[in-house]
Formats: structure tokens, C-alpha cells, sequence
């Protein structure tokens, strides 16, 4: 977590436009980011926003995008149980992140229609059709505000590439890398033309991708009073300066509901954010705990049933307690990486770090641990691929270390070692694919497990991969299985294939996975 500035402090940013009216009455803007299921926050949100009516009518509750994907109340459902919970809230204007397309894009405009509030983005096209409204201006009185979404443009690679290519695999879909600043300029501008007294961003850019910021977007565009940023899961409440060297206001609430926002727009046109702690909030509306407690026993028959048991955590965390799966081996990692080799009968396994969400602690082990580890509904295939795109995908794996990166690549079958003193040379295309490498590699050395015995993985030998769908064939973790030739079976989804694992041995994680194995060795030359 990141706090840039003293939570629960007060942001105050002066406008500095001319002629712009006051509000009769406070404007209060309830908002959040990166909410990713944790459903007990909404029944303290909606206390809040019903706190704040007391106040003052003017009072709109807002989303800066991943609210559908997380834990298995989102995945079990596809997102319409976090719908449902959302619309009991209820919210008024929303913004898409990468994570709304994690079941699809056809589900996603379902799961957006069913919504009751707004959906505005200002950069996604469908050719050349844009999918949402740019902003969503409501009206306080006699005071106009303007809702601009904005959703990050590496949507295209963070979700399912192939979501958004056609049967032939051309790209059809658009996030607009090379112009999203140019669009949301126009899109301020647009509702400046329109009447509005304030203009207030939805953006799931982030503050620290590689690249399209938050930060670098108020400093290419003009008009905008304040940020509600996501992506990132960072907490901070800050100011920025724009094109014209106007201070914007830049707040994020962190992810799960750790904050909830408050913006306010004072009678004298002033603007100012809180950061609220949700858990010391001790309000909670009855109606979303009703809403909520009947989605969760909705799904407990299933989550609750116990299917395994292990004696001690498989984990994705480092000895330092902080995330390693995304940069470093983990016991979790080998595990489940074994589980899709075993069921898959490949030579070779794969998992990608950023597919991997959390822990299974020391203890019996259910169907909902198990959806909370993998929640993405993804089912195993194969591959028949060269040694050399196999090295080519390990090297893609280790393109950003010691930079976390969900294309971080956990292994069955397979050892290797790598250097990180070595730059990368992978390039990748204009969508964020793999394209080639060029240069000196970090992949030191790569063996087979063939019989017990390990042997050198050979460039010009074919070997049969296993993975989830997700990397295997729709383009996942930077596309680098995209080339290889599908072999599949019909085959489980990656859950029941864990519980097929699991019952090798008879429901008992063995000994041997107490400690991570040592398929992945960082090295020196």
C-alpha cells in the first residue's frame, strides 16, 4: 500500500475557472475503486451515502471500475450477484475496469445493462463504434456535473486478448493507446460545451502502469476538476497540476474497500476528498446486508464443502510475507502447476504468476478455497510446441524481474534459471503480444524431467504443454503460446482439476509441497 498523505486529512483545491456557479447545497460524491467482490463493504457505502442524504440531497455514488471479479461471489455468478449488490446500494455512475471483461465481452455488456447506474467510457470502440457514453453529466440545482470514465488501455493484454478479436483474430476491439489523452480532452471538452460546471474523472489508469498514468493524464489535459483514480490498489489524496499548471485533485481509495471516498463541493465551489477507513465505519444498511447475507447463503452449500486438507499453507507469499508468486517460485505454484500437468498427461506445465490469488492456509481446504485461488473459470489444454518457444515464453516470464509481472511463469516438468543482470530484449507488438526476442536472453538454462532424470530442453524438439485456457489459447500473459499448435481433448476446468489432483492422495497435499522446490533458480553469470 502506498499513502502519499495522511488519511482522514483534508484536500481543498480552488477553481480557478471563472463564472462557474456554486451549488445551493454541498455536493457530496461517494466513491470507491477496485472493490474486486469484497461484498461486505457495500452495506457501509450505502450507510454512508444514506448518512449523507441526510445532509444534503445532492449526493451521487460512483465506481472507478474492477467491482465484478475477485472472489467467488463474482466468478461463481459471472459478476451478476456483485450486480445485484450494486444496484441495492444503489450507484449512480460507474466506469469499466480491465477486470469487468474477465468473463467476456458479451457478459460484460450484460452485466453493464443490468447495472441501474451510468456506464461511461471515453476510449473503448468496437469498430470504430465506442461501446459507452464519454461522461454522464448530472444536474444539482443549478450546478452541472460532468462523470468522465476512462478505462486503461492494457485492458487488451491484462484481460483475455482474444476477447476482443474476431473468428479470424483480427483485433476489432480498441483501447485507444495512441490517443486516450486526445479522447478524454475531447471528452471534457465536450461536457464543458455542454454546461458543465465541474468535470470529474472515473479512471482506471493507475499511477504507477507502464505507461497512460493517471499522473501523466493530468498533465496532458485541461478541464478536469478531479481524479478518482483505480488500477493500481494504491491509497492516496493529493493534488496535481494539469496542461494549463491547474491543481487537479488525485485521490484513490486502495482496493476491497479499504477507504471509502467522500468529494465534496462546498457552497463556496470548493472541492475536497476524505478518505474514510470502512472497517471504522459503524454503520451498515439493512437492506444491502439482506441483499448480501441472501447472495452468500445463495453460494455457502457450494464453498463451504470440503474436498481436501493440508497440513501446513501453500502459499503465495515470500519469507518477507509480501507477494512472490509473480516474480519467484512458491510452494502454491508448484502445486498447482503439478495438478495441471498431471491432468493434462503433458511433458510440460505452465501457470502464470498473476493467475494465482491467494493463499490456501494450513487446514481443510474447500470448493470456495479453491475458486478463491483460481477464479477465472479457466479450462486446461494443450499445446505441441518447440523447445525454442518454450524458452522464447520463459523469457517473456521474466521480461520485468525483479519487477512483479502476472506473466511470471510457474512451472511442472521443467527447471530453469535466469539473470536478471542480463536486460530483456523481448519486444513486444503494438497490442502488448509477444513478438521476438532480440539479444542477449536472461534464460540461462532450461531442463526436462524425463523418467526422474533431468535432461537439456533441446530448441528443435516438440513437446506437449499444458495450461489454462487463458495462456494456452486466448492469449493471456502477453500471447506467448499463441503460435504453438492446439492437441486438446476434451479436458476439465482447472478447479476440477485440482480436486482430481487432490484425490491422488486421497484429499492430503503431501509433505514434499511443504516448501517450494527449486524449479526456479535466479542466477549469475
Amino acid at each position: 500500500m502506498k499513502v502519499k498523505t495522511l488519511i482522514g486529512s483534508v484536500l481543498l483545491v480552488l477553481l480557478t475557472a471563472c463564472g462557474v456557479k456554486t451549488p445551493d447545497q454541498p455536493i457530496v460524491i461517494l466513491y470507491e475503486n477496485d472493490v474486486h467482490c469484497a461484498v461486505e463493504g457495500y452495506a457501509r457505502f450505502a450507510a454512508l451515502r444514506a448518512d449523507m442524504l441526510a445532509r444534503t440531497p445532492y449526493v451521487t455514488v460512483v465506481s472507478a471500475g474492477d467491482f465484478v471479479q475477485g472472489s467467488t461471489v463474482g466468478s461463481l455468478s459471472q459478476g451478476e450477484y456483485i450486480v445485484d449488490i450494486m444496484n441495492t446500494v444503489p450507484y449512480d455512475v460507474v466506469t469499466v475496469g480491465n477486470h469487468e471483461f474477465d468473463y467476456g465481452v458479451a457478459q460484460m455488456q450484460h452485466l453493464m445493462e443490468r447495472l441501474t447506474a451510468d456506464v461511461v467510457c471515453c476510449n473503448i470502440s468496437k469498430d470504430g463504434q465506442y461501446l459507452f457514453p464519454a461522461y454522464a453529466m448530472r444536474r444539482y440545482g443549478e450546478v452541472q456535473v460532468a462523470f468522465v470514465g476512462i478505462a486503461t488501455p492494457t485492458t487488451f493484454t491484462s484481460s483475455t486478448p482474444t476477447y476482443f478479436q474476431d473468428s479470424l483474430g483480427n483485433v476489432c476491439y480498441s483501447f485507444h493507446r495512441e490517443d486516450t489523452y486526445d479522447l478524454i480532452q475531447q471528452a471534457v471538452d465536450a461536457a464543458r460545451r455542454e454546461g458543465a460546471d465541474y468535470v470529474i474523472a472515473l479512471s482506471h489508469l493507475g499511477d504507477d502502469s507502464e505507461c497512460d498514468r493517471s499522473t501523466d493524464m493530468i498533465a496532458a489535459t485541461r478541464g478536469i476538476d478531479a481524479v478518482l483514480d483505480g488500477h493500481s490498489h494504491h491509497v492516496f489524496n493529493e493534488r496535481r497540476v494539469n496542461a494549463c499548471g491547474d491543481s487537479v485533485l488525485f485521490t484513490s481509495t486502495g482496493t476491497a474497500f479499504q477507504y471509502m471516498g467522500r468529494l465534496t463541493i462546498d457552497t463556496s465551489g470548493r472541492l475536497a476528498a476524505e478518505l474514510l477507513p470502512s472497517a471504522d465505519y459503524a454503520h451498515a444498511d439493512s437492506v444491502v446486508v439482506s441483499k448480501v447475507e441472501e447472495v452468500e447463503q445463495s453460494l455457502s452449500e457450494l464453498t463451504l464443502q470440503v474436498v481436501g486438507h493440508t497440513d501446513f499453507p501453500l502459499t503465495i507469499l515470500g519469507a518477507d510475507g509480501k507477494r512472490l508468486v509473480r516474480k519467484g517460485e512458491t510452494n502454491l505454484a508448484d502445486y498447482l502447476a503439478d495438478a495441471i500437468r498431471y491432468n493434462t498427461g503433458a511433458d510440460i506445465a505452465f501457470a502464470n504468476g498473476g493467475g494465482l490469488r491467494t493463499t490456501i492456509p494450513a487446514g481443510d481446504i474447500t470448493y470456495g478455497t479453491l475458486y478463491a485461488v483460481w477464479p477465472f473459470n479457466n479450462t486446461l489444454r494443450t499445446l505441441r510446441g518447440s523447445g525454442q518457444q518454450i524458452l522464447d515464453a520463459l523469457e517473456v516470464g521474466v521480461k520485468k524481474y525483479p519487477e512483479e509481472d502476472g506473466d511470471f511463469l510457474q512451472v511442472s516438468g521443467l527447471r530453469y534459471g535466469f539473470d536478471p543482470s542480463v536486460a530483456s530484449s523481448v519486444v513486444l507488438d503494438e497490442n502488448g503480444l509477444f513478438d521476438h526476442v532480440e539479444g542477449a536472453r536472461r534464460v540461462t538454462y532450461a531442463e526436462v524431467e524425463r523418467d526422474g532424470q533431468w535432461e537439456p530442453l533441446h530448441p528443435d524438439s516438440m513437446y506437449i504443454i499444458g495450461g489454462q485456457s487463458y495462456i494456452m489459447v486466448n492469449q493471456g500473459a502477453a500471447g506467448m503460446f499463441r503460435r504453438m499448435c492446439e492437441v486438446t481433448c476434451p479436458m476439465p476446468n482447472d478447479i476440477d482439476a485440482l480436486i482430481q489432483y487432490l484425490r491422488t492422495t486421497d484429499g492430503e497435499v503431501p509433505a514434499r509441497y511443504r516448501a517450494a522446490q527449486g524449479r526456479i533458480e535466479v542466477v549469475n553469470r
